[in-house]
């Protein structure tokens, strides 16, 4: 500020004394012989003003380079000062100490989900080529690689990975400890610099919304057995879950992108970023600590709801807006009308002879979507429902819950 002064009253001075020194000038020019004037006048003023500019244009250059740089660099100062609040240092090194503690989860999951060689996973996907990239998620993009014996696999490749660190360990410790027919195959993982690497089992026919929503894929339309068959399957899945004997797992994120299905169409659940183990919801539970729980676990119960909503309509029905329960109630009464029933089922199952068995699914899904969490089933229960209706359909289901988590230890690969 005290330089920034100075140079303001030493640009002041200097005009003014150059202002004096014209006017002075002009005085002593002006008192000479009329013919000295009127022969050098025009050449004397052009050159006293381009001067009298060019000092002006330097002055003010020398101000600019002198001050601004200062007051930038001050500004800057007084901004990352103004940053370095207590509350916002406290945020950061909570962050900064999340993501130290998840580094160190990811390393202590060797034990349980296979660490692989980056070098393998990186020539399996040709160098991770467009070629090979199948799909782009939240947290990164998913690439085919192929071994040299001639599997399959999936690799989600996650770059800038700090922000996610908490969702890589859920995703490892969900789908590294439990493993079940209806849930994604982890085969590994690798951490090399920023970089993470998940490794699973690869799926040949995609998601569940392309199917149901994608042109490419309505030259292929699932057939009513077909969608049954995912319908019970994501229903076990979920019901295994649910049903643990070591806790319940929620998942917290169920939709139709994050079923896939194999090549026989069994489908798997995947995406368990936001996944969450419920042993107990504090030491001293309480009627608060089970109101959560089965809040948590009834938003899955949701979700299922309106998987099965895509299924029977062919609508993408995430994106429809409830604005209140009651235009939510309203819509599910109006779809367990017969003749809005028949408008709203999807035009590809019409005539295939499963009216009778599509609404009695139907049915499930509006209890599934009961505006009251508490109101709604149990996944065991959605479960028991959906497999009474594949045996209406000769839907062949002798897959039973497995209700204990099975643990497979791995080796750490270099």
């Amino acid at each position: 500020m005290a330089l920034d002064a100075k140079l303001a009253l030493l640009l002041i001075h200097i005009l003014s004394v150059a202002g004096n020194g014209y006017s002075s000038l002009q005085e002593n020019y002006y008192g000479s012989e009329d013919e000295h004037r009127k022969k050098l006048d025009p050449s004397f003023k052009s050159g006293f003003a381009t001067g009298y500019a060019f000092s002006v244009v330097s002055i003010l250059a020398i101000f600019m380079s002198c001050c601004v740089p200062w007051a930038r660099l001050n500004k800057r100062k007084r901004n990352k000062i103004m940053m370095k609040t207590p509350m916002t240092t406290s945020l950061m090194e909570r962050r900064e100490k999340k993501i130290k503690e998840a580094n160190e989860q990811i390393c202590m999951l060797g034990n349980i989900v296979k660490r692989m060689s980056f070098v393998g996973i990186s020539k399996a996907t040709a160098n991770f080529s467009q070629a090979n990239k199948i799909g782009l998620g939240r947290m990164g993009t998913m690439y085919m690689a192929i071994l040299p014996d001639g599997r399959f696999l999936a690799v989600k490749r996650i770059v800038d990975s700090q922000q996610f660190e908490e969702q890589i360990v859920s995703e490892l410790k969900t789908l590294g400890t439990l493993k079940h027919k209806n849930l994604l195959p982890l085969f590994g993982f690798c951490v090399e610099s920023n970089t993470r690497l998940l490794v699973y089992k690869y799926m040949s026919n995609g998601n569940l919304f392309d199917w149901i929503h994608s042109v490419k894929h309505r030259r292929k339309t699932l057939q009513w057995p077909l969608r049954l068959k995912v319908a019970v399957g994501v229903a076990r899945g979920l019901a295994r879950l649910h049903h643990g004997r070591r806790g319940q797992v929620v998942h917290l994120n169920i939709s139709s992108k994050c079923i896939l299905l194999d090549k026989n169409f069994e489908p798997k659940l995947s995406n368990f970023g936001k996944a969450m183990l419920i042993t107990s919801m504090s030491n001293t539970p309480g009627v608060h600590d089970e109101f959560c729980e089965m809040a948590l676990v009834k938003e899955d119960v949701h979700g299922f709801g309106v998987v099965l909503l895509e299924l029977i309509t062919g609508m993408d029905c995430s994106r429809m807006n409830f604005s209140s329960n009651s235009i939510l109630n309203e819509w599910i009464g109006n779809l367990l009308s017969t003749s809005y029933f028949n408008d709203a089922m999807d035009r590809f199952l019409i005539g295939q002879g499963f009216d009778d068995e599509i609404f009695q699914l139907l049915k499930v899904a509006c209890n599934c979507l009961d505006c009251i969490p508490d109101r709604r089933p149990t996944m065991l229960q959605v479960y028991e429902d959906i497999k009474a209706i594949t045996k209406r359909c000769e839907v062949v289901d002798d897959s039973e819950i497995q209700m204990q988590p099975e643990i497979c230890p791995a080796t750490s690969q270099d």
